[in-house]
């Protein structure tokens, strides 16, 4: 189904909110939008503190739903009040419809309002269905190119808390996934020769980030002796960082750190491991393999077949500002941790660098391509010294 049901359902209450504002009038809807767009305004920054007291994801949102339209509607009813009191002075006809008109007018811009606050965060839910309806959509775009910057200051902290999204945005946060359609995955990769032989080389990354009480888990290679090539948002923030290999755990130290790519690489003391090779001839339809530590989970492989090579622009892993990446997208399941993993050939080669899933489509995920990584890959040989991880993504 696509996002034309959103946009459907949208239509039909523009068309029940203009008659509801008709009948109510400017004085009232005016007032109406007033109180409640303020009450909003009050509680999206309100609904962080109160919904970071909760630890599971879901409650955090629940709650910061509540809280937010609570307020909203709490601001509406005060200032309805007063409008109908106004309202009822009015003695002119011709006035009165003038004032319908008006009405309708405040009322259709307070849903399309409503619709960008709750879509908006909506379009990194977990569920791919509901990802995908927000951003197939026409209408909510429009409206999030016309909302002030002020506004979405206001907001940002408030989509921070509702984005359910287990990795950094590779598109715009409204931009539906299109994909090449290829065959299904090979699935018998999974349990290939090549997956054993590389088990050594594929580690796990674990991070600690004492500033926003975080634990980070994701996937990393080595592709270099004692280094090993992860993404910066699996180690962003972070002040301790170590790498698991067949059960034994090493120290290691951020020498190279780009979160606009979203490549970092890491030093790893002591870590005997072969060399996995970069293998820049990946091509639409050719088999790949997906190996890493989904979920923090054990070593795991799924099969995958790469759709095609493009050049995306988005946003870099703080969403501070829009960067260009050569991505190959692939038909594959990617999961939480798998971040940083390579994307293994069939002969065990490494065609890129997983990095992200699209939200709106289970079926695709993104890898970073050798060429995009080959600058990381040599100043990240060459670095010894220890560098910033900034902050939290």
């Amino acid at each position: 189904m696509d996002g034309s049901l959103l946009d459907l359902a949208l239509l039909v209450g523009i068309v029940g909110f203009a008659v509801s504002g008709y009948r109510q009038g400017f004085v009232v809807g005016a007032l109406s939008f007033v109180g409640f767009f303020g009450g909003a305004l009050f509680g999206v920054q309100l609904a962080p503190v109160i919904a970071n007291q909760f630890a599971s994801q879901t409650s955090k949102v629940a709650t910061a739903l509540a809280v937010a339209f609570g307020c909203a509607l709490i601001g509406q009813v005060l200032a309805v009040a007063i409008g109908s009191r106004v309202r009822a002075g009015m003695r002119s006809s011709s006035l009165r419809v003038v004032d319908g008109f008006g009405g309708s007018i405040v009322s259709v811009i307070a849903l399309l309002l409503v619709a960008w606050m709750v879509a908006t965060p909506l379009a990194s839910s977990s569920s791919p269905w509901l990802a995908g309806q927000v951003r197939r959509s026409v209408i909510i775009p429009a409206v999030n190119d016309a909302v002030p910057d002020t506004v979405r200051s206001l907001y940002d902290r408030f989509g921070d808390v509702v984005e359910q999204g287990d990795f950094p945005q590779v598109l715009g946060p409204l931009t539906p996934t299109e994909v090449r359609p290829v065959a299904p995955p090979d699935n018998a990769l999974a349990r290939s020769e090549v997956v054993r032989a590389s088990e050594q080389s594929v580690v796990k990354v674990i991070g600690q980030a004492p500033s926003c009480d975080r634990r980070l888990e994701g996937t990393g290679f080595v592709y270099s002796d004692g280094r090993v090539m992860t993404n910066a948002h699996v180690v962003a923030g972070t002040e301790d960082v170590q790498v698991e290999s067949l059960g034994e755990k090493f120290q290691a130290k951020v020498v190279f750190y780009d979160p606009n790519v979203d490549v970092a690489v890491l030093d790893v003391d002591g870590l005997d491991a072969p060399v996995l090779n970069f293998n820049q001839r990946a091509a639409s339809g050719d088999d790949a393999i997906v190996v890493g530590y989904p979920e923090d989970g054990p070593y795991t492989a799924t099969a995958a077949r790469i759709r095609d090579e493009r050049t995306i622009k988005g946003p870099n892993i703080y969403q501070s500002g829009q960067v260009t990446r050569e991505v190959l997208m692939l038909r594959s399941q990617v999961r939480s941790g798998n971040s940083g993993g390579p994307l293994l050939s069939k002969d065990g080669t490494v065609y890129g660098v997983v990095f992200a899933a699209a939200v709106d489509d289970k079926e695709t995920g993104f890898a970073l391509s050798v060429d995009q990584v080959s600058d990381a890959a040599v100043q990240g040989k060459r670095a010894t010294e220890e560098v910033s991880t900034q902050g939290c993504d």
